[in-house]
């Protein structure tokens, strides 16, 4: 079962010789294929843990307390406690649900207690940094690189932002005509983008706006899947 993917450039190496049976996703679907019939299960959804949540319902499967505190984490994160474009009902329906079977009280602490966790950055090689939530894309025929840090005050990516620049330069050099890292302010509702690209035009076609010194903030862009992704496909097609 591919969870929360169904690009070849996102999953195993030798996903070949493996014999896919199903996909529970909630991104576009990708281009992976199959020789035979397989159950899906793609949403347009915030998280996959809200599609896997309704599975359990589906099926009749009661969810263990450890394994719904689990899944309402996940749902926090990845609609950035509801505050992102993908959010939708039936993610906040399905938190809900899975937080009474935590016996969690408080969804939006225990979201900013996460977040704060995530925040933490010191320490932390760049390169663990840039890899810490980044996905590879074939975008028109190039490889694009799209990495995000999610942070409750950008003002903590201070210290370490030149050498996350640096970083995303390596990358890009190890096959990628462009690598984006999105540095989002869960607060202020927006990402800060650093660039390393063969070509930052794209960046200007995608969103309208003029990187300077290799970045440009983002005012209300949260989410890459469905605010970043679709754009820079659109503007790499356009090249």
């Amino acid at each position: 079962m591919l969870v929360d993917h169904s690009d070849l450039s996102q999953s195993l190496g030798d996903l070949s010789e493996a014999e896919i049976v199903g996909i529970v996703d909630h991104h576009k679907l990708g281009d992976v294929t199959t020789p035979n019939p397989i159950e899906a299960w793609i949403w347009p959804v915030g998280c996959t843990c809200t599609v896997i949540k309704n599975m359990y319902d589906f099926f009749g499967v009661e969810i263990p307390k450890d394994i719904a505190g689990v899944m309402l984490c996940a749902i926090l994160s990845d609609t950035v406690i509801f505050k992102s474009a993908t959010c939708t009902d039936k993610d906040k329906e399905a938190a809900e649900a899975l937080a009474k079977i935590a016996g969690v009280e408080d969804l939006k602490a225990l979201g900013m207690e996460m977040f704060k966790v995530k925040s933490a950055v010191d320490g932390t090689p760049p390169r663990d940094l840039v890899f810490r939530d980044f996905k590879d894309f074939n975008m028109s025929g190039k490889k694009v690189g799209i990495g995000q840090l999610e942070v409750v005050d950008l003002s903590l990516l201070d210290s370490v932002k030149a050498d996350l620049e640096k970083e995303i330069q390596a990358v890009k050099s190890e096959g990628r005509h462009s690598v984006f890292l999105l540095l989002t302010d869960i607060m202020k509702e927006g990402s800060e983008m650093l660039i390393a690209s063969d070509d930052e035009s794209v960046v200007e076609k995608a969103f309208g706006k003029k990187p300077e010194n290799g970045r440009v903030w983002l005012d209300g862009v949260m989410s890459r899947k469905k605010q970043v992704v679709p754009n820079l496909e659109k503007a790499f097609a356009s090249l």
